[in-house]
């Protein structure tokens, strides 16, 4: 895992260094700068998962589409850092755009590991426990799980991963794996830290209806494999009194849920789950609800990071802070971003205390609310 991210003359960033928490959450406004946050790490991920022997980072594929070389660099640069940090140890990649403005790619032009108190001398001499730390660090960008905005086809049959060794648990950028590894571990116990508290049932099959039942009450699903032909087919129901039907006839609430619970049941420790707009499709109660499985799964050992814009996701984690339920308050970390100032993204990092409370709760923070009904009571 790795509770910090680098970025230097990436996109709308100038300099900056992230620090992440078991449950991170990114906020803010439209074009604020969340998404280039997690295109970072995702770009690297990118590059060592499909490409790693190259000296050459592709801009477009499965985990960032970021078109051009001369779309991503910041001001006048023609060079770009990003990496990732664990405590006193972390990974820069430095990247350069070679001749031509129209490239696709970047070139790797050096990657450096930094240890505090590491002098220029000591640099290629790290020890045994320090070089260990680094492959753990490569190793976790590689095995990063990301889940995009758009997902959750209303569709029967589910494609099987084209990876010879997927990455365990990667659902997909749009949840199309999902099924697939519901299927293959449909009667596996589901780590004891995860299960619902109400289910008594241990095997992934339960828990995810257990889980899916705090967002849609009574919702189940089932897949199978379709024999001779590498598909899988997705079933779900409102009840165990309906029939079993197609997502299609379900709607989009559940099939959008469905790959975010599937993923935090079966991730193991370590692994980074990213999730953009967690939120979506969902009911308000639904998105509260979704907020402290994500608090269960950061307390197991999973790093979370959301991207989102839903007030109801931040008031889940605080509940499930509010006295230790399920996270203490110094497992998350809150980061809004309020948009450019002199052409400088800026970041308000926040803190919710024992109580759930938010400290320093900045102008523009989830506040639309209290400030449409203050405009409908005639206040403002």
């Amino acid at each position: 895992m790795f509770n910090r991210i680098y970025i230097k003359n990436f996109k709308c960033f100038d300099d900056i260094v992230l620090p992440l928490s078991p449950l991170t959450l990114l906020t803010g406004v439209n074009a604020g700068g969340k998404s280039t946050t997690l295109q970072a790490p995702l770009l690297l991920a990118q590059k060592l998962r499909w490409a790693h022997e190259s000296k050459r980072v592709a801009l477009n594929g499965p985990l960032t589409q970021l078109g051009t070389v001369s779309e991503i660099f910041h001001g006048d640069s023609r060079t770009l850092d990003i990496g990732v940090g664990l405590d006193d140890y972390s990974l820069i990649w430095k990247l350069g755009a070679g001749h031509r403005n129209s490239s696709t790619a970047l070139e790797v032009l050096d990657i450096t590991p930094q240890a505090k108190d590491h002098n220029q001398e000591r640099l290629n001499h790290f020890s045994n426990k320090e070089n260990k730390i680094f492959k753990n660090l490569l190793n976790s960008i590689k095995n990063i799980i990301f889940i995009g905005a758009a997902r959750g086809a209303l569709k029967s049959t589910f494609p099987s991963p084209e990876d010879v060794d997927p990455i365990h648990a990667d659902v997909g950028p749009m949840g199309e794996y999902a099924p697939w590894w519901l299927a293959q571990f449909l009667d596996e116990d589901v780590d004891l830290e995860r299960r619902h508290p109400q289910e008594e049932g241990t095997t992934l099959r339960r828990q995810v209806g257990a889980w899916a039942g705090e967002l849609f009450p009574g919702a189940e699903v089932n897949a199978g494999f379709l024999d001779q032909t590498g598909l899988v087919r997705l079933e779900m129901r409102r009840s165990t009194t309906e029939p079993w039907k197609r997502p299609a006839n379900i709607g989009y609430g559940l099939s959008y849920a469905l790959p975010i619970i599937i993923a935090g049941l079966l991730a193991k420790p370590g692994q980074v789950l990213i999730v953009d707009s967690p939120e979506a499709h969902l009911h308000p109660r639904a998105q509260s609800n979704i907020a402290k499985f994500f608090a269960t799964i950061a307390s197991s050992g999973v790093h979370v990071i959301l991207e989102t814009h839903s007030d109801h996701v931040l008031n889940g984690t605080r509940i499930s802070v509010k006295g230790g339920e399920r996270l203490k308050s110094n497992q998350v970390s809150i980061h809004f971003f309020t948009g450019s100032k002199d052409d400088f993204p800026q970041i308000i990092s926040t803190e919710i205390d024992e109580e759930g409370g938010v400290s320093n709760w900045p102008s523009g923070f989830f506040d639309q609310s209290e400030k449409d009904l203050a405009t409908l009571a005639g206040l403002i």
